[in-house]
């Protein structure tokens, strides 16, 4: 869990999607999470990736090419929880 706590402090950009995520009642595409934080989208794609792999989100439309839709994990905001204590 460490691991995720110092990735997650080691990048602001992450931290800021995953408050994104746990504030939103409901699963956010990119487009919408580049428009709330103003980051590129392209940016905010490649730091869901890292943080999919790591289990803190979870695209919960895999197999779509466009349009794939996040939501945090419980892992992810146990996580965030930690993060924010620091």
């Amino acid at each position: 869990m460490y691991d995720d706590i110092s990735f997650v402090l080691g990048s602001p950009l992450c931290r800021k999607i995953l408050e994104e995520l746990d504030s939103s009642k409901e699963p956010l595409a990119p487009l919408q999470l580049s428009k709330s934080t103003k980051i590129a989208r392209s940016n905010i794609s490649t730091k869901l990736g890292q943080l999919d792999k790591r289990g803190l989100v979870k695209c919960i439309n895999p197999n779509v090419r466009k349009w794939r839709f996040y939501e945090i994990t419980s892992k992810g905001t146990k996580v965030l929880r930690k993060v924010k204590e620091l």
